[in-house]
């Protein structure tokens, strides 16, 4: 969401503050700025005054752009973040999405782990990667976790032409063993 948006927003909601609190104080009738006189004699007396035309029209602008915001509201989650490479014929952009397609690539053929998922943060032209899955009974968990690494390292940096800063696996539980039916 833009800043210009939260301000937007911000305005509009201290105005709905200012307004729920007169209209839950003017049934008391109470004595003061709040009292129906008061009120009325206000409204009286912004007859020719154009600063309230200009607050009017201020919040109804703020309501428009709150509704149209509303309505043109693009998907951000599909595009994701992205790395951006150069090369001698011009720039590539790599989508997260990508990255993470060529991961679950190398980890649907590795036997170890499985129910692997995959999240990738890319900062600064560095790629980290961040698995978590399920290991198999009796592996060894360094061995297997190491290889899976390397694997997963080289294939990006040989796909993407960029570095992998890290691959951190996490070993989140131990699968159920699959019975061989004879």
């Amino acid at each position: 969401m833009k800043i210009l948006d939260r301000l937007i927003i911000a305005l509009f909601a201290l105005c709905i503050l200012v307004l729920s609190f007169c209209i839950i104080v003017i049934p008391f009738n109470i004595s003061g700025p709040l009292s129906i006189n008061s009120i009325i004699n206000m409204v009286a007396n912004m007859n020719r005054n154009y600063y309230y035309t200009l607050a009017g029209i201020v919040l109804l602008i703020a309501s428009i752009r709150i509704i149209l915001s509303g309505f043109s509201r693009k998907d951000n989650k599909t595009e994701g973040s992205y790395l951006v490479t150069t090369n001698e014929y011009g720039e590539i952009i790599i989508y997260s999405n990508t990255i993470i397609g060529l991961v679950q690539n190398v980890v649907d053929k590795f036997s170890g782990m499985n129910n692997i998922k995959t999240s990738v943060n890319l900062l600064e032209g560095q790629i980290k990667i961040e698995l978590m899955g399920d290991v198999l009974p009796e592996i060894n968990i360094p061995d297997v976790t190491k290889e899976l690494q390397a694997m997963v390292k080289e294939h990006i940096e040989n796909a993407t032409g960029a570095k992998v800063a890290e691959v951190k696996v996490r070993a989140n539980n131990v699968a159920a063993p699959t019975r061989v039916v004879r």
